[in-house]
């Protein structure tokens, strides 16, 4: 269980949201309710306390931008860390798969690295391309080579017959700046690198902001695909998937991959 601690307290762990639907599971998952809201300048914040079986506890805050994309995730993240100075941040949300028969609809990527494909030049001839790839935090990646394996169980209702549980894997997210909803185009993208699995509108411009901070946060972008980034997507399964997501972030986090900054003291 989650407890509320005081409002002011040195954060472990930052858990950026792009939409709603996201925010909301992250906070069903870490029961965070209203009660836990806080505002730092012109930004609400849910804040809590994860305690650990080994002792001590992580301090958690959980932030959504007024709108998904780039900018506002870059913008969202650096506020995040002028307002909590985490000593981590977790992007926690949904994506397209890049490999529909591979990773399927309810599974997980956990990004190795964010690569950025919007980059290039255009002239007469031709437009040339020119992505560019942040990768994420060494330490919380070597972590996630060992943790405890994740049962795969999301408390949300799964659309479709099949009942199956989610899978983990560990690939490149590839992040751009408009919603892809065409095959073609998914796997023109996809042809960039070939260890990319999914697609979303945010992982770069969050992971740009916390590389460029002072502060030196670790970070990591975990998400639970939602659909095929083709025609047929819809909204069907972006409940599960942020559910997925949520609930795999908070089961990483149970396994410790960092020391607490409140040690290993009693939780109250």
């Amino acid at each position: 269980m989650i407890t509320r601690p005081p409002i002011d307290g040195p954060i472990d762990f930052a858990i950026l949201t792009a939409i709603e639907v996201e925010r909301e599971a992250v906070c069903a998952a870490f029961s965070l309710t209203d009660e836990n809201r806080a505002k730092k300048d012109d930004r609400w914040y849910w804040r809590g306390r994860l305690p650990l079986k080994q002792g001590g506890a992580y301090e958690i805050v959980v932030a959504q931008p007024v709108d998904m994309g780039q900018v506002e995730a870059a913008l969202l993240a650096s506020d995040v860390i002028r307002h909590w100075k985490p000593r981590a941040a977790l992007l926690v949300g949904i994506a397209g798969s890049t490999h529909p028969e591979k990773v399927k609809l309810g599974d997980i990527v956990v990004g190795k690295s964010v690569w950025y494909f919007e980059h290039g030049k255009v002239t007469p001839e031709r437009t040339t391309p020119q992505p560019e790839m942040i990768p994420a935090d060494a330490a919380l990646l070597k972590h996630f080579t060992g943790m405890m394996k994740w049962d795969g169980a999301v408390p949300t209702e799964r659309p479709g017959r099949e009942r199956r549980g989610s899978k983990v894997h560990l690939g490149v997210i590839a992040s751009g700046e408009e919603v892809i909803a065409d095959a073609a185009a998914r796997d023109e993208i996809a042809s960039g690198h070939r260890k990319i699995l999914a697609i979303e509108m945010e992982g770069y411009g969050f992971s740009r902001a916390v590389w460029q901070s002072f502060e030196h946060v670790r970070h990591l972008d975990i998400r639970g695909i939602c659909d095929d980034a083709s025609l047929s997507k819809g909204d069907g399964w972006h409940e599960y998937a942020a559910a997925a997501a949520a609930r795999f972030a908070k089961h990483f986090l149970l396994d410790r991959p960092l020391e607490p900054r409140n040690g290993a003291g009693q939780v109250p």
